[in-house]
């Protein structure tokens, strides 16, 4: 049996609240953030400070490049405080419910309760916006590139909807995709061009990590942070130049997104609904002959007892 006096020791001393600067502020603590709060979000609080190690972990372990500072988290009970929360009361869009500061390595984060009936997730939301920071803090004195930095975070939150999926696959099918040097620098205004560089995006990190390779994608990130040449990073990390590492994973994505149509066509469904028929069908027929051998059993049965 493990002695549990010690944990129990250092639950009491990182975990528990503090009373800081702020009024009506507390404050929880780990070994890599200090996440500042408001009563009423302390659920929520010991759900981040419990979580977030976790999550930290597996997001260093993709990008290949630690940092020792502890991050800040700000949790904001509403919508006034999460602005008034903002570093040097930077503005920031009305839609916004996470913000990363990587300079200042600081995430500022809205609190469920601000909306009422909101079903945002916290922890997904964290997620998003650690990851720029770790990315932005590995990726230094060069400009991060957009796919980059927005894939990576979709990437590590598990940001992937049915909408993006059916956006990219129009795309990947009608041979509409936004060249990758495109989104180099920023991403679309338009409300569906913006969505299908945020879904190729997460695709092409997903491609790079889980098939190219996470130590690839590593040297990809210390060589571009050592000269500040992402397509001559790009070829030495993976040993690929631009035009072929992209024509690589538009297979890869045709291989991925094609059979969405096949499988959610009309006919389709029809077909799986005919199957789905004669399978009941066929099941109540095999129990109705059950039943009916049964019920011979049972009159032989009787039959037999009158008899003898």
């Amino acid at each position: 049996m493990r002695k549990s006096v010690p944990a129990i020791i250092f639950f009491l001393i990182m975990f528990i609240p503090l009373a800081s600067a702020g009024a009506g502020e507390l404050r929880l603590e780990n070994d890599r953030f200090v996440i500042r709060y408001t009563p009423g979000d302390d659920k929520l609080a010991a759900e981040l400070v419990r979580d977030s190690l976790r999550i930290r972990e597996r997001i260093i372990a993709d990008i290949g490049v630690d940092f020792t500072e502890k991050t800040e988290i700000r949790l904001s009970p509403t919508i006034e405080a999460f602005r008034e929360a903002q570093p040097g009361g930077r503005w920031i869009p009305l839609w916004a419910t996470g913000v990363a500061y990587p300079d200042e390595n600081i995430i500022v984060l809205l609190s469920p309760r601000a909306i009422k009936g909101s079903r945002m997730n916290v922890v997904e939301i964290f997620t998003h916006e650690f990851t720029h920071i770790a990315l932005c803090r590995a990726v230094t004195g060069v400009k991060v590139p957009v796919w980059l930095n927005e894939g990576l975070a979709m990437y590590e939150a598990r940001e992937w909807t049915f909408s993006r999926i059916s956006v990219l696959t129009r795309a990947a099918l009608t041979d509409r995709l936004i060249p990758l040097p495109v989104l180099t620098l920023s991403f679309p205004k338009e409300d569906e061009p913006a969505e299908l560089a945020y879904a190729q995006s997460f695709m092409f990190i997903s491609f790079l990590i889980n098939k190219v390779g996470r130590e690839a994608f590593h040297r990809l990130i210390r060589d571009y942070t050592r000269y500040g040449d992402l397509a001559g990073a790009l070829r030495r990390g993976t040993g690929m130049n631009l035009p072929d590492l992209e024509e690589r994973w538009l297979v890869y994505l045709k291989l991925r997104v094609s059979w969405i149509p096949i499988i959610t066509s009309v006919s389709t469904l029809w077909f799986v609904a005919a199957l789905i028929f004669v399978y009941g069908y066929i099941r109540k027929k095999r129990q109705a002959n059950r039943r009916l051998k049964e019920m011979e059993t049972e009159v032989e049965s009787e039959e037999w007892h009158l008899n003898g």
